[in-house]
C-alpha cells in the first residue's frame, strides 16, 4: 500500500516536511516514489506555508494512496480532496472532536469523584448519597465514552460536578447550623450565669444586715 506522509527536513528548532507518496513498507525516511509537495511551518504567512502538487495528489489517491492524518488535513486545508473524501475527512474529524470531548468529561467525572473523596475526611456532613450519586455518574461517563454518546458523557460530567458541589453546600449548611446552635447554647449559659449572679447580689445585702444586728457578747 502507499502512503502518502510527511518526511521532516530542515534543522533543529527549524522544521520543514516534504509530502511524498511512499511504499508503507519502506520506513519513516525511506525511499519515496514521488515528491508531491511540501509543508513549511516556520513560514509566518499562512498561505506560502504549504506547496502541494493537487493533480499527482489526486493520482494517487485514486489509484489506493492512503494519505496520513496531518496529511490528509493538509490537503482538505489545500481543496485538493474530492466532494466524497471530504465529507469523510469532516465525519472523522467530527467524531475526533467527540472523542476528545467526551474523554475530557469523563476526566472531569473522575476529578469530581476525587475531589468529593477528599473532601469526606474533612467534611462534617454526611456526603455519602453525593459520592454514589458523583461514583454513578462517573460510571455513565465512562460507559458513554466506550460508545462515543457525547451529549451523555457532558451529562455524566456535569451530574458528577453537581454532586461536588451539593456536598459542600450541604457541609457548610451543617456547619453553620452548629455553630448558630453553639452560639444559642453560649447565649443560654452566659444569661443563666447573669441570672445566678444577680440572684446571689440579691441576697447579699440581707445576710449583710443580719450580721450587723446581732449582739456583742459580753
Amino acid at each position: 500500500m502507499v502512503r502518502l506522509r510527511l518526511q521532516r527536513l530542515g534543522r533543529t528548532h527549524r522544521p520543514f516536511y516534504r509530502l511524498a507518496a511512499v511504499d508503507k513498507r519502506e520506513r519513516l525516511n525511506g525511499k519515496v516514489l514521488e515528491n508531491l509537495g511540501w509543508y513549511n511551518p516556520m513560514e509566518k504567512d499562512a498561505d506560502k506555508q504549504v506547496s502541494l502538487k493537487a493533480d499527482r495528489i489526486r493520482h494517487w489517491l485514486s489509484v489506493g494512496a492512503q494519505p496520513s492524518d496531518t496529511v490528509r488535513d493538509l490537503l482538505a486545508k489545500g481543496d485538493v480532496l474530492n466532494e466524497k473524501e471530504m465529507a469523510r475527512w469532516e465525519a472523522d474529524r467530527k467524531t475526533a472532536r467527540n472523542r476528545v470531548e467526551a474523554k475530557t468529561s469523563l476526566t472531569r467525572a473522575q476529578a469530581a469523584v476525587a475531589a468529593l473523596t477528599e473532601f469526606a475526611g474533612e467534611a462534617d456532613a454526611d456526603i455519602s448519597t453525593f459520592q454514589s450519586e458523583a461514583g454513578e455518574a462517573s460510571k455513565a461517563a465512562t460507559a458513554a465514552v466506550s460508545t462515543g454518546k457525547v451529549a451523555e458523557a457532558v451529562a455524566a460530567a456535569d451530574k458528577a460536578e453537581a454532586a461536588l458541589a451539593g456536598a459542600k453546600k450541604a457541609d457548610e449548611e451543617h456547619k453553620a447550623k452548629a455553630a448558630a446552635a453553639e452560639a444559642a447554647a453560649a447565649e443560654e449559659a452566659a444569661k443563666a450565669e447573669a441570672a445566678a449572679a444577680e440572684a446571689a447580689a440579691a441576697e447579699a445585702p440581707a445576710e449583710d444586715a443580719s450580721a450587723e444586728e446581732a449582739p456583742a457578747e459580753g
